[in-house]
């Protein structure tokens, strides 16, 4: 069988997750606010899959990313700005998170990976790959453009 594969690095959407936070409040509560990442949009994602698989660029695999690094507090900060809410994150214990990553469903294992992923990257950018633009011939959209497109999910009032 014929595949490509497509890695991304942090995915916008994840980021849905704060949207109960930021509709009830203006706080966003959270661990590793420090930690980047270039969150990428599935447009993104879907258009390289695409792309690859209509050039038959069968056998190759792709690491992608967003056009921009950033940690999640500047992620809370493009939100902000976006919606035209004030808002701040409020870093939270690694128990508290542990916590709110099992309530999610989240395995141990994987609550585990998870920190250590995120540790390794606190204080620290993470690398912007050229991926979607060589494969598709446009930019990466990014993550303002994102939010954007998302605004009502995080409680802005539409135009």
């Amino acid at each position: 069988m014929a595949w490509t594969f497509v890695r991304p690095d942090g995915l916008t959407t994840n980021d849905l997750v704060w949207a109960p936070q930021i509709i009830d409040g203006d706080v966003v509560r959270g661990r590793y606010g420090e930690a980047a990442t270039a969150p990428i949009d599935p447009r993104d994602i879907a258009a390289v899959a695409v792309r690859s698989i209509l050039d038959g660029r069968i056998g190759e695999g792709y690491s992608v990313t967003g056009p921009q690094s950033l940690t999640q507090i500047d992620r809370v900060r493009v939100i902000a700005e976006t919606i035209g809410r004030p808002l701040r994150w409020e870093e939270q214990s690694e128990d508290w998170f542990r916590d709110e990553m099992a309530r999610a469903g989240m395995p141990a294992p994987g609550i585990d990976d998870y920190i250590d992923a995120l540790t390794a990257r606190v204080g620290r950018p993470t690398e912007v790959l050229p991926t979607v633009e060589q494969v598709t011939g446009r930019p990466p959209f990014t993550y303002a453009q994102w939010v954007a497109d998302h605004a009502a999910a995080f409680g802005a009032a539409s135009a």
